[in-house]
């Protein structure tokens, strides 16, 4: 589970692994990073279908991220879900529509189907900012990165080694204050014991835990923002990620207390709050930021090159 990458998007769950099987030629000359097609597996078809890179990217578009958002904002996306797919490409794995195996792409079918009389309002937009993405690369060390993004951060992003163990250079904490003003900042859930039980015991039945129910969470572990680095689980320490991804909650900021009769969490923000905040990156092209500059902010150290 710990070489799973999870975003959380607008529409579904984003599940970023690192599979296999995928081939593809890069093209161009030099440095530069291009492919001439994109191949990706429709899961529920089990189907391969071949696409062109702008194709690819304005499918991703309508899957990930709210189109409401200002044009740089998805400009900013469609570079993000580009550069992870030419990540993956160079990597020699394998493309799917699939938030659990690689990172969501809607067919026009699906696109149509989702948002119904709005596809055609957004169809213009959404091209636009396909042509850039598929066009732009975000590279670092003169490689492209794993581009990783999230709805809403918790005021600031945090290191991908907070949330998986692996340190990216780029992938580093950045403020982000303007997530706070999201509608749906604080959240809250409620767990019943045995659903709380099952989910654990899912992940490893070896874990144990007390008669006392107050005592399942001990030991909290957070930075500045409320990230979870690390809580006591019963009898394991396990990180804020692993915690995460076994109770399914909306972000890896969270406080976890028991009332007496279920188990509250509280979240704020929404993902694992790695890379390209997207409601940040709206907020930012409101206040007249243009996609590159939003991506050079939330990652680190990076060149957003031609592809």
């Amino acid at each position: 589970m710990k070489n799973r990458i999870i975003i959380l998007g607008v529409t579904i769950a984003l599940v970023f692994t690192v599979p296999l099987g995928y081939k593809a030629v890069f093209g161009g000359l030099g440095k530069s990073f291009s492919v001439e097609a994109i191949t990706v597996t429709l899961t529920e078809r089990e189907e391969k279908v071949t696409l062109t890179p702008e194709e690819y990217v304005a499918g991703c578009l309508y899957a990930q991220i709210p189109l409401n958002y200002h044009i740089e904002a998805l400009k900013a996306q469609a570079v993000c879900a580009y550069t992870y797919a030419l990540r993956l490409i160079k990597d020699g794995q394998e493309l799917t529509d699939s938030g659990e195996s690689c990172q969501p792409y809607f067919t026009p079918e699906a696109a149509r189907e989702y948002y119904g009389e709005d596809y055609e309002k957004y169809a213009e937009k959404v091209a636009e900012a396909a042509s850039y993405g598929a066009s732009h690369v975000i590279l670092y060390d003169n490689q492209p990165i794993y581009s990783l993004y999230h709805s809403v951060s918790a005021g600031k992003t945090q290191s991908a080694q907070n949330v998986w163990g692996v340190d990216f250079p780029y992938l580093q904490p950045v403020e982000s204050p303007w997530d706070e003003s999201y509608g749906n900042f604080l959240t809250e859930n409620q767990f019943t014991t045995e659903m709380m039980r099952v989910k654990f015991l899912h992940y490893d039945r070896s874990i144990t835990m007390p008669v006392d129910y107050s005592l399942w969470f001990q030991n909290s572990q957070t930075d500045q923002s409320g990230y979870v680095i690390s809580m006591q689980a019963g009898n394991q320490t396990l990180s804020g990620g692993d915690l995460w991804r076994i109770m399914g909650i909306r972000s890896t900021a969270f406080e976890i207390s028991y009332n007496g009769m279920a188990f509250v969490v509280t979240t704020k923000g929404y993902g694992h709050g790695v890379g390209l905040s997207q409601y940040g990156a709206d907020q930012k092209a409101q206040c007249g930021d243009t996609a590159e500059e939003i991506l050079t902010y939330y990652f680190t150290g990076v060149t957003v090159a031609k592809a």
